[in-house]
C-alpha cells in the first residue's frame, strides 16, 4: 500500500537536494523493494479504493446494492410464480388431460366395436350355409389341418 503524508512548504526548504547525484536519483521506489508474488488480487483491488474519489465509490457502491436488491426481488418473483403456475397445471390441467384420454380410448374402443359389428354383418351376408356366424366359425374350429 502506498502511504501519503502531506509535506508543508517549510519542510520542503529544509530538504537538500543532491544536484550532484541527480542521475541516481528517482522519483519512482526501486523495483527490488516490491514484491508481486507476495501482493494478492484482493490487496490490489482494495489499492484502487485511494484512486476513485470518495464520491464515485459511494455511487457505485449504491448502484451494485440497487441492483442486487432488485435482482433479488426478480428471483423471488420469479420462484413465486413457477410454483403458482406448476401447481395449477398439476391440480387444474392434469385430470382434464386424464380425462381426454379415457374418452379417446372409449371412442377407439367404439369404433373397433362398430367395426366387429360390420364384419360379423358381411359374415353373415355372406354364409353359403344359411347357418348363423358362431355355428360357421364351430365348423371351421372342428375342421383342421393334421398337426395344428
Amino acid at each position: 500500500m502506498v502511504k501519503l503524508e502531506e509535506v508543508s512548504a517549510d519542510q520542503y526548504e529544509q530538504v537538500e537536494v543532491f544536484s550532484e547525484e541527480e542521475d541516481d536519483y528517482s522519483d519512482f521506489s526501486d523495483e527490488d523493494d516490491f514484491d508481486d508474488e507476495d501482493e494478492s488480487l484482493l490487496d490490489r483491488i482494495a489499492a484502487l479504493k485511494d484512486i476513485i474519489p470518495l464520491k464515485h465509490r459511494n455511487r457505485m457502491s449504491n448502484s451494485v446494492s440497487t441492483l442486487s436488491s432488485w435482482g433479488k426481488t426478480g428471483a423471488t418473483f420469479v420462484g413465486k410464480s413457477a410454483w403458482v403456475i406448476t401447481t395449477s397445471m398439476f391440480l387444474l390441467v392434469l385430470p382434464l388431460a386424464l380425462e381426454i384420454e379415457k374418452e379417446q380410448a372409449l371412442v377407439a374402443y367404439e369404433k373397433e366395436a362398430m367395426q366387429q359389428q360390420g364384419t360379423q354383418q358381411m359374415l353373415n351376408s355372406a354364409n353359403p350355409y344359411g347357418q348363423p356366424a358362431g355355428q360357421q366359425q364351430q365348423q371351421q374350429q372342428q375342421v383342421r389341418a393334421p398337426g395344428f
